[in-house]
This record gives C-alpha cells, structure tokens and sequence, in this order.
C-alpha cells in the first residue's frame, strides 16, 4: 500500500488504516525498532490485569501503615481467645 508521510507537529508519520489495526491486533502501544534499514512496528501484548497488583506490597502512606501494625498486634486478645474451641 502506498502512503504518505505527513506533518505531526516538529516530527512526521504515516496514518494506519483500521483493517491493519485490528488485523495485527494493535491496540494503544506498539514496539518499533530499527531492522537492516526497515522500520518494524510490533503489537504489544499486555497479560490480562497486568500491573494491577504493583503498589499492594508497599504501604502508600505512614497513616496505612499505622492501621495495618495495628491489626496485625495481637498483644491485647483476651484469654478467651486462648482455649480451644469445641464444635
């Protein structure tokens, strides 16, 4: 196919028709790198829920991290807490 290179601000690009979009499955990112003198343009394939559980390790604030210390004291249980439980 046969395109032009046009004006995009202080670079330039090439518009990519819908039907090569969805038939190389490339949503928002690609990959383009340099090969022999070609530029390849690679769909990136992101795992599902990707990245959502990142930041759970680490407490976002001082004020979270006093709560969870807390829950997690379990000095004050009652001695009630210590016998056995019978069902």
């Amino acid at each position: 196919m046969l395109t032009t290179i046009r004006q995009i601000g202080n670079s330039r690009g090439v518009l990519i028709p819908a039907a090569f979009l969805v038939s190389c499955q490339i949503e928002d990112q690609v990959d383009m790198e340099l090969q022999d003198g070609q530029i390849v343009i690679k769909p990136v394939r992101r795992k599902l829920r990707d990245g959502w559980f990142d930041d759970a390790a680490a407490p976002s604030n001082a004020v979270f991290a006093q709560e969870m210390a807390e829950a997690q004291d379990w000095s004050g249980a009652s001695a009630a807490d210590d016998r056995e439980w019978v069902w």
